[in-house]
Formats: structure tokens, C-alpha cells, sequence
């Protein structure tokens, strides 16, 4: 997921470059420290926008009774309260049973937030 925050980071930085080397007439050089500068850019907020935000309402997660499981071996939910690291939430499942979970780790680079698991309420049918 952070490789999306960073995707659209890169494009906006590498068009404001573009769009400064076309109307200012700045040189090759001037080019390449913009379109460099817009790449730090991007990283620093792509690893620090997740850490500040947490986790909102409505974010889908990767939920594990445990975390040794891989996150992709994990079901996924979506969070229906917002939180943040080391802090319980609570998880809607797309069969419509909840459960609550603690926050282990936000988004990684391509996975979505990992909530470890503390138990689930069942609908009796």
C-alpha cells in the first residue's frame, strides 16, 4: 500500500519538475535535482504517512490469530473504528461477524495493516 502512496507522490513531483524546466527554462542539471529532490520526497512521505495515520474507519486489514502467520495467509477485514499501533479495534468481516483485534503493524510496502487477533463474535444462525 505504501507503494501507491508513493506512485502518486512521484508522478505529482516529476510533473511540478517538468512543468518548472518547461515554463523557467532551467537547465538539464536543474532537472535532475528536482526530479531527485521529488524522489526523496516521495519515500520520506511514503514511510511516515502510515505511522502518523494509523488506521481509520473503514481501511481494509489483513487479520491473523497470530503474528507468526504471513499476512497474506491472513482474512481480511475492514476496520470499523480508528486506532493506532498497540491499540484495539474492531474488525467487520465480509461474512458480517466482527471481531476485535490489536493493531500490530500499519501498512507494509504492497500489504494492508496487520490486526492480531483477540476474538471474534459468531452469528448463530
Amino acid at each position: 500500500m505504501r507503494a501507491i502512496i508513493f506512485v502518486k507522490l512521484f508522478v505529482l513531483f516529476l510533473a511540478v519538475s517538468l512543468l518548472v524546466f518547461a515554463v523557467y527554462n532551467t537547465g538539464f542539471m536543474e532537472l535532475a535535482r528536482m526530479v531527485a529532490l521529488g524522489t526523496v520526497a516521495s519515500i520520506i512521505v511514503s514511510v511516515v504517512y502510515p505511522e502518523v495515520r494509523g488506521i481509520k474507519e473503514g481501511d481494509n486489514v489483513s487479520v491473523a490469530a497470530s503474528s507468526a502467520v504471513p499476512f497474506f495467509v491472513g482474512r481480511r477485514g475492514v476496520a470499523l473504528s480508528d486506532a493506532k499501533k498497540g491499540k484495539q479495534v474492531k474488525i467487520r468481516f465480509g461474512n458480517g461477524s466482527e471481531a476485535v483485534g490489536v493493531v500490530h503493524s500499519y501498512e507494509g510496502i504492497l500489504s494492508p495493516p496487520r490486526i492480531r487477533l483477540l476474538y471474534e463474535e459468531r452469528i448463530a444462525e
